[in-house]
């Protein structure tokens, strides 16, 4: 009988087989499971190295564009901006802070990808050249990177993170900043996601570095130079204080960043760990300092100096965050006059002073958050400005006065000095300093009388005498743009030529009469009117005055009348430069706006008395210092006897020749100052007891 072959498997040879084929199963599995954890372990340890090189690639990038290691951030913390390490005004620190190791790096702000070659810097406005011109030399606008450490509040693990913190003046353009930055604030991607309505500072995430980094696993040490081997132990030191440790910080240059990240990939631990040694590119960039928000500016540091003869100038440094200054001055205590205004100018000079003026400055700087105090100085405008002396000519020595020049308030210009050695011109006298047509004085050359000139171009010439010693003293005349009236000529006199001054009188602002001109061709028998003065520009008494006359020594005299008269030296012609007061200034013991008794010594008299119509001694001084003398005197007990003297305050600061005239003949005249301010009128060679005259004698009180 045919049996039916039969498939499958028993039931007994299925309990048998089963277990062998889930066994098989399983082994077969957990191979598949083990190689793909290997996988995945691998892949997580392959990126977690590229993330951890990635992450020191950046630090080296943005550390050598860097122009400072930083120990806590520069840019003032905002809460509302939540840029601080905790998204609040949480300051970072490198080390020992909440924000734990951080590398805190000053950059300096740029118009594009700082990478980029069409890059340039962003420059602060007006600190110190506006922005539409040469900005090169203005402050760089900066901002702060961070690297630091901290948990992800979603899953746990500690990561690295890179911020960008940005002043909150970075994108104003109007007072701040020249152009708009590339680089933008960032935040925390945690703080973004919660508050992406009101997040309107930060404009981008930070940006997560590395994960599984803790914040022991991130050091960072720093050195002094590139090749230097010894760590710089103050700038991480916790205990340091925060400026020592940025003193510290200033002075590296070059930085280690070691990185350990740690992750679990497929049930593995997953470690990788790299360093890295940098260093800046600009080693001296250290002191570009951030600048955040500016407060009121500090009030500017003003200083002086003489500009030419009388202008001061007043100058400034720039002020830190100050955009504007407004600048005043003010003249011997008047009221304060505008220099400049809301101007980016570090300086103003004042013109138009007078010798002795005294110009007050005061100067704010301003900016947007408002106007600083006051910066101030004085300066006195010196009373007399050196003269330049030419050719081989030079001062004589002290006690005698070196060559100068002043103009006074009432606008005489007065020349002083002992010179000697040289010829022709003596030197030369700005403008404003000069006549309008040549002028001729006689003064002193070694104990006779010579002449000196002064030319409508400055020049002060000797025309006659010795250069062993030629003095200056008391030569006096008004400026250029003095006006004259002409008087009406007697008795056959004319003015010389076009060439010099023509005769003419006026009164100065202060009340004195002044004359000038040179004149020729007329009678010049004693007592010859050349002409005549009119009434309120006459003397109250005869005054004999030296002149040249022909380059020889000669004198004109002044009468109560007006007339002034030649002496009977002849016609060539005459000089008539003269300075006094008219009849009514009274005599009395105030004597700045009177005339006072000279207290003569030594026999000196007063020449015929008080009946005679001559000259009382006497001397005065004016509102802008001259001190005029006048008076005919006589009797010495010796001709070269003290005739008198003044009291301090009335006095020259050095000994002044002066020539006059005495009994027809030159005579010359010292002012000696004394120890105790007082000053001695000493006649020396060719005085005379017969007269004496101090009629003209002038010269420029000093204190």
């Amino acid at each position: 009988m045919n049996r039916t072959l039969q498939r499958g498997f028993t039931l007994v040879e299925m309990l048998v087989v089963a277990p062998i084929v889930i066994l098989a199963i399983g082994a077969f599995l957990t191979v598949i499971i083990n190689m793909t954890g290997e996988v995945l372990a691998s892949r997580a340890s392959n990126t977690l190295s590229y993330t951890v090189q990635d992450a020191l690639n950046r630090i080296e990038q943005d550390v050598k564009q860097s122009s400072s290691f930083l120990a806590t951030n520069t840019v003032t913390l905002a809460a509302a901006n939540a840029q601080g390490y905790n998204d609040d005004a949480t300051a970072f620190t490198n080390v020992g802070g909440t924000s734990n190791t951080s590398i805190i790096l000053n950059m300096v702000a740029t118009t594009g990808n700082p990478i980029s070659t069409s890059s340039g810097y962003v420059y602060l406005k007006n600190k110190p050249n506006a922005c539409a011109s040469a900005q090169g030399v203005n402050t760089p606008f900066t901002y702060n990177v961070v690297y630091f450490t901290k948990v992800d509040p979603v899953t746990n693990i500690s990561n690295l993170w890179r911020r960008t913190v940005m002043p909150t003046t970075y994108t104003d353009t109007t007072n701040t900043v020249c152009t708009l930055p590339y680089q933008q604030p960032s935040c925390s991607p945690t703080y973004m996601d919660a508050n992406t309505a009101t997040a309107t500072y930060c404009k981008t995430n930070d940006i997560k570095l590395v994960e599984g980094v803790a914040s022991t696993d991130f050091i960072v040490q720093y050195f002094s130079g590139e090749s230097a081997s010894t760590v710089n132990d103050t700038a991480t030191n916790t205990s340091a204080s925060t400026p020592d440790r940025n003193t510290a910080l200033q002075s590296a240059t070059t930085t280690r960043v070691s990185i350990t990240a740690k992750l679990t990939a497929a049930g593995r631990d997953v470690e990788r760990a790299a360093s890295l040694r940098v260093s800046r590119l600009d080693t001296n960039a250290s002191s570009i300092a951030v600048v955040t928000t500016d407060g009121v500016p500090a009030a500017p540091t003003v200083t002086s100096k003489l500009s030419g003869t009388t202008d001061v100038s007043f100058v400034w440094p720039k002020v830190p965050g100050a955009t504007t200054y407004t600048m005043q001055f003010q003249r011997n205590g008047g009221a304060w006059t505008a220099g400049t205004t809301n101007s980016t100018a570090l300086g103003y000079t004042v013109t138009g002073n007078n010798h002795k003026d005294v110009i007050n400055a005061r100067v704010t700087a301003i900016n947007a958050a408002g106007t600083s105090g006051y910066g101030t100085n004085a300066f006195t405008v010196p009373l007399w400005a050196p003269m330049n002396l030419a050719g081989s000519w030079s001062n004589y020595s002290q006690p005698y006065a070196t060559a100068a020049y002043t103009k006074t308030s009432a606008g005489v210009i007065f020349l002083k000095g002992l010179v000697r050695s040289g010829s022709g011109v003596i030197a030369n006298l700005p403008a404003g300093y000069r006549p309008a047509k040549y002028i001729m004085f006689q003064t002193s050359s070694l104990d006779v009388g010579v002449r000196v000139d002064v030319y409508p171009d400055g020049n002060v010439v000797m025309v006659t005498g010795n250069n062993g010693w030629y003095s200056l003293d008391g030569i006096a005349f008004m400026p250029a743009s003095t006006t004259y009236t002409a008087p009406t000529f007697q008795n056959g006199w004319i003015n010389h030529d076009a060439t010099w001054q023509s005769a003419g009188y006026m009164t100065d602002s202060l009340g004195r009469v002044q004359l000038t001109g040179l004149v020729r061709a007329g009678t010049y028998t004693s007592g010859t009117p050349i002409f005549t003065l009119p009434a309120g520009s006459r003397p109250s008494e005869y005054m004999h005055v030296l002149n040249d006359m022909s380059d020889t020594v000669a004198h004109f005299g002044v009468d109560a009348a007006g007339n002034v008269a030649a002496k009977g030296y002849g016609n060539g012609y005459h000089s008539l430069q003269y300075m006094f007061y008219p009849a009514g200034r009274a005599t009395g013991t105030t004597c700045t706006t009177q005339w006072c008794a000279l207290p003569l010594q030594n026999g000196w008299t007063m020449y015929g008395g008080t009946s005679s119509g001559f000259g009382s001694p006497q001397y005065t001084k004016s509102a802008d210092g001259i001190v005029l003398l006048k008076g005919l005197v006589s009797s010495g007990s010796t001709p070269q006897a003290i005739i008198a003297t003044l009291p301090a305050g009335y006095c020259p600061k050095e000994r002044l020749l002066m020539a006059t005239i005495s009994n027809n003949a030159y005579s010359r005249l010292d002012v000696i100052r004394q120890a105790d301010g007082s000053c001695q009128l000493a006649p020396q060679t060719g005085s005379s007891t017969v007269w004496f005259s101090l009629d003209d004698l002038r010269f420029i009180a000093e204190s």
